[in-house]
């Protein structure tokens, strides 16, 4: 009776260590993540990802593994919102406003014309409000959104043909993304053209557009655009600056440790502050290289930007009175910036960014 009550006990001790060893050993394993993004390699804003998956990486020591895959090669660009919001894949890359036919508040959050620049945009996203806006709206579809970007003002239009003023604008058919953009160019009297950032170059080169918009010098011109464009009219008023991020699907986030949670959060902070940097240094060559091409630039004035701000608030109190969302999001954005102008008016002229010629007539705006 003993024997056999030692044989068991020791069956026991055996199941327990072997289970406890293989808890251990599945601790040890590395968590692996897929990141699906919206950008194929030929436009470098998919570095943004890649540093991004790079500095989880290093932060965890391996333990949460992010591989990014390129638009196109596991799902196209316009179905990255629902893979991650699905859970198909753990998380995605994106510009916020490719998701406006889902809710036209992402329009405003990936870039409003006339609004934040790219200095305003990171101080409103992380001390005025924005996260909690950007975290709401990504909520109702079953994300978590971090911020991992800011691009500077776009470059502005870069067209086959002069356009000097806003009234060359008329009868010119422009690739341009954004609502509020087409708004605003319908009431310049030119169509907008919607076609993805990879199709620019070969419109241009057949002239089937006059002229386009992507992203900032630096991008334009690894773009290809400086061989298929002469003339660039600034400043950039469609895109003052440029949020990009990650999306994490909500199931996918619940059941990550809390450490690495916290290593997201600070990867996802010092991939700004990095990214955002490195967009601005690359323009400075790029302008260079635009201008040994042969690119002619022209500028609006103030008169001209004051009309299209006025287009922009117009579309801008038009759409909050449809959709809650874009109300909160708008009221949020320009409330900080409303609030930030007494101090940007006192560090002129060091300060960074504008204020506007005037202010939108939203609801509740103080």
């Amino acid at each position: 009776m003993k024997k056999r009550l030692g044989i068991v006990v020791a069956v026991v001790m055996i199941t327990v260590f072997c289970m406890g060893f293989g808890i251990a050993a599945a601790a040890d394993q590395p968590i692996k993540w897929k990141m699906v993004s919206t950008w194929t390699p030929a436009i470098n804003l998919l570095e943004g990802d890649k540093n991004f998956a790079k500095l989880v990486g290093e932060l965890s020591n391996g333990r949460l593994q992010i591989t990014v895959s390129p638009a196109g090669e596991l799902v196209p660009a316009n179905a990255v919102f629902d893979t991650v919001a699905k859970g198909s894949v753990e998380c995605g890359g994106d510009w916020p406003s490719y998701w406006a036919g889902k809710n036209s508040a992402f329009d405003l959050l990936g870039s409003y014309p006339m609004g934040l620049c790219q200095y305003d945009a990171i101080n409103w996203y992380y001390h005025g409000g924005g996260k909690k806006v950007f975290d709401d709206l990504f909520g109702k579809y079953n994300m978590m959104y971090f911020l991992t970007s800011v691009s500077p003002m776009e470059s502005g239009i870069r067209a086959r043909v002069p356009i000097k003023t806003l009234a060359d604008y008329k009868g010119k058919k422009l690739r341009m993304s954004g609502k509020a953009q087409g708004h605003i160019l319908q009431k310049l009297g030119a169509a907008q053209v919607m076609i993805s950032g990879g199709e620019i170059y070969q419109a241009l080169q057949m002239a089937t557009i006059d002229g386009a918009e992507f992203c900032s010098p630096s991008i334009d011109w690894k773009m290809g655009f400086g061989e298929v464009t002469k003339y660039n009219i600034g400043p950039g008023w469609h895109q003052p600056s440029s949020t990009f991020g990650v999306m994490i699907n909500k199931g996918v986030w619940a059941k990550l440790p809390a450490d690495l949670k916290v290593i997201v959060e600070k990867a996802a902070q010092a991939n700004v502050a990095y990214i955002s940097s490195w967009y601005e240094a690359g323009n400075i060559e790029a302008l260079g290289l635009f201008q040994k091409a042969g690119s002619q630039i022209f500028k609006l004035s103030n008169a001209e930007l004051k009309k299209i701000e006025e287009y922009a608030w117009e579309y801008l109190v038009d759409e909050a009175k449809k959709n809650p969302d874009y109300q909160m999001a708008a009221l949020s954005m320009f409330q900080f910036l409303k609030d930030f102008a007494v101090a940007r008016e006192a560090q002129e002229p060091f300060s960074q960014g504008r204020n506007p010629f005037s202010w939108p007539k939203l609801p509740g705006l103080k």
